[in-house]
């Protein structure tokens, strides 16, 4: 499913225009990535939780040229899912 089937589906839903329904989305990934930003978690019960996870800088070798290289750290965002998500997953594929 692409964006637009997406917005389209979940428009009808909520029973909510499509532009709406657009705006609604754009700002629960932009309150999801402020969180993130801030080094801080969301947890919406139900379907799971956002984190961020820092990876330290590392050295390893470069395999083309054989030089040791320093990588920066990073921070990645995780998503782990809910207990109820998994559940309602699993039991839709089993049917």
């Amino acid at each position: 499913m692409d964006n637009k089937q997406y917005i389209t589906r979940l428009s009808r839903r909520a029973t909510l225009n499509y532009k709406e329904t657009q705006q609604l989305v754009t700002s629960a990934i932009a309150m999801i990535t402020e969180v993130l930003s801030q080094d801080d978690s969301l947890a919406i019960p139900a379907f799971g939780t956002f984190e961020s996870e820092k990876k330290d800088e590392y050295i390893a070798v470069d395999e083309e040229s054989g030089r040791r290289m320093l990588y920066p750290p990073t921070v990645t965002a995780k998503f782990t899912p809910g207990t109820i998500l998994t559940k309602s997953i699993t039991e839709g594929n089993q049917k």
